[in-house]
C-alpha cells in the first residue's frame, strides 16, 4: 500500500514535470507564447515580418500572391488581413510597421513601396521607382525616428528614401525618391536594412557579395564594413539592438542561421561572435523582435515542393 502511494507521488511529481517543460514560459502578463505559427497556404512563401508594438500582432507577407497575413504571438494559427491582388501588391517583400500603426511593404518587381493603416486596412500610399517590371526588386526596408523611410533594391544600384512629411500627405500615388547612387560601391544585391541606433546611419545588406555596408544619412556616404576576414554568410534581413547586428544567412548551403555581429563605434567594423541556429528553421529570410525572442519568417527560397505548413517561428536571441 505504502510502495502503491509512493509510486502513485512519483507519477504525478513527473506528470506535473513533464506538462511543465512542455509549456513555453509566460510574458510578464502570464500569457503563453507560441514557438511555431502556421501560415494558410501551399504555395505562399512568407519572405517579410514585421511586429506591431504595444499589440500582439505580427505581420507576414507573401512573395507568391502578395497577401497579407496577421498573427497573434498568442495564437497559433496566422489569419489573411489583406489580400494583395485588390492593391495591385503582387509580391510582398520586406515589411515594418511604424509607431503611427502604418505598415509598410516593399512590392518587388514593381517598384512600388505600398503604406496601408492597420486599423481601418486603408491603402494610404503606393511610392513608385519608375522601373518597369522585373527592372528593379524593391527588398526591405527600415524607418528612422523621424519617420524618414530607406528602401533597398536587389538589382538597382540605388538607396531609395520617402521623406516623413511624404508619408503624411493625403495623395496616394507618389515618386519614389532615388537618394543615394551606389554606383561604384554595393551591389547588384541590396537586400536587408536597419538604421543604426545613434540615427546617423543605415547598415545595408549585400546578399550577393556576403557583405555589409554603412551608408552615413548626413553625408550620403557609403564604406563597406570590416568584419575581420570573417564569413558572415549571405546576409538577407537584418536587426540591430544594443549595437548588436542580427544578421539571417540567406543562402542555405552553408547553413540555417543568423549571424550575430557585435559592431563597433562608428559601424565600421564589427566582430562575428556566435550564430542562432534552430531545428525549426526551414531557409528563413527576415526576422523581427518579440522581446527578448526572434519572430523569423521561414521562406524557403527556391525550394519547389516547400515543408508545408508555412512557418513562422521563434527563437531566443540567446539561444
Amino acid at each position: 500500500m505504502i510502495l502503491q502511494q509512493v509510486n502513485s507521488y512519483l507519477l504525478l511529481a513527473l506528470s506535473i514535470l513533464a506538462l511543465a517543460t512542455a509549456v513555453p514560459a509566460p510574458d510578464p502578463d502570464g500569457n503563453y507564447k507560441i514557438s511555431v505559427y502556421t501560415v494558410p497556404g501551399n504555395r505562399t512563401y512568407p519572405e517579410g515580418i514585421a511586429r506591431q508594438s504595444n499589440s500582439p500582432y505580427f505581420y507576414v507577407g507573401s512573395a507568391t500572391t502578395g497577401d497579407i497575413y496577421r498573427g497573434s504571438v498568442y495564437e497559433k494559427q496566422l489569419v489573411r488581413f489583406l489580400t494583395g491582388s485588390t492593391y495591385g501588391l503582387s509580391t510582398a517583400v520586406g515589411m515594418k510597421v511604424d509607431c503611427k500603426d502604418r505598415l509598410y511593404i516593399a512590392g518587388g518587381p514593381s517598384g512600388i513601396l505600398f503604406v496601408f493603416d492597420l486599423s481601418t486596412k486603408k491603402l494610404l500610399h503606393r511610392f513608385s521607382n519608375g522601373f518597369g517590371y522585373n527592372q528593379t526588386l524593391l527588398n526591405d526596408l527600415d524607418i528612422d525616428e523621424a519617420g524618414n523611410v530607406y528602401v533597398t533594391d536587389t538589382y538597382l544600384p540605388t538607396l531609395f528614401r520617402v521623406a516623413a512629411s511624404e508619408v503624411d500627405k493625403p495623395t496616394v500615388d507618389l515618386p519614389l525618391e532615388k537618394w543615394v547612387d551606389l554606383t561604384g560601391t554595393m551591389g547588384p544585391g541590396g537586400n536587408g536594412i536597419v538604421v543604426t541606433e545613434d540615427q546617423g546611419n543605415l547598415l545595408v545588406a549585400d546578399t550577393y557579395a556576403g557583405e555589409i555596408w554603412r551608408v552615413v544619412i548626413s553625408l550620403r556616404k557609403v564604406d563597406k564594413v570590416d568584419f575581420g576576414g570573417v564569413v558572415i554568410g549571405a546576409p538577407d534581413g537584418l536587426l540591430i539592438r544594443d549595437n548588436i547586428l542580427y544578421s539571417v544567412n540567406a543562402f542555405q548551403d552553408i547553413g540555417q542561421f543568423i549571424k550575430v555581429i557585435q559592431m563597433h563605434p562608428g559601424y565600421l567594423s564589427g566582430t562575428p561572435v556566435r550564430n542562432i541556429t534552430s531545428k525549426l528553421f526551414e531557409r528563413p529570410s527576415t526576422i523581427a523582435f518579440d522581446g527578448n525572442d526572434l519572430l523569423a519568417a521561414n521562406f524557403q527560397y527556391g525550394v519547389e515542393n516547400p515543408v508545408l505548413p508555412f512557418t513562422v517561428v521563434r527563437v531566443p536571441i540567446w539561444g
